[in-house]
C-alpha cells in the first residue's frame, strides 16, 4: 500500500475530509487529493500531515503503516477498506466522465439555440 493511501486511511479514520486535513496543515484540498492519489509529498508537508494525524513518519517506510492501525477498530479489515476506497475512486472516475459528457451535450444545445436565434 502506498504512502498516499496510508494518509487517506488515517484521514478517513479520523473522520476528516480532505478539506479538513488541508486546513489543519495550512495547505489546499487539491494538494491533499494529489498526495493521496500519487503518494508524492515533500518531507515538510509529510511531517505536518503526520503531526496532525498523530502518525509516526517512519512507519510509512514499510508498506501499511502500523501507526495507522490504532485508528481502526479491530473489526475493520484494511484490505477490505482498500477495496472499498478503490471502488469509490472508480465510481468517482465514472462520474467525472458523465459530467464531461453532460458538459459536451450542454455546449451542443447552446450552439443549437444560438444558431436558431440568428
Amino acid at each position: 500500500m502506498n504512502l498516499g493511501l496510508n494518509i487517506k486511511l488515517a484521514r478517513i479514520a479520523k473522520g476528516w475530509s480532505q478539506q479538513d486535513l488541508a486546513e489543519r496543515i495550512h495547505k489546499t484540498r487539491p494538494l491533499i487529493s494529489h498526495i493521496e492519489l500519487s503518494g508524492k509529498v515533500n518531507t515538510y508537508t509529510l511531517t505536518r500531515i503526520c503531526k496532525v494525524l498523530n502518525l509516526d513518519i517512519t512507519g510509512f517506510e514499510n508498506g501499511f503503516s502500523e501507526s495507522v492501525m490504532p485508528f481502526f477498530p479491530e473489526s475493520v479489515n484494511p484490505s477490505l477498506l482498500k477495496l472499498k476506497i478503490e471502488k469509490l475512486e472508480d465510481e468517482i472516475e465514472l462520474l467525472k466522465e458523465l459530467v464531461a459528457t453532460q458538459k459536451e451535450v450542454i455546449a451542443e444545445l447552446r450552439k443549437k439555440r444560438l444558431s436558431r436565434r440568428k
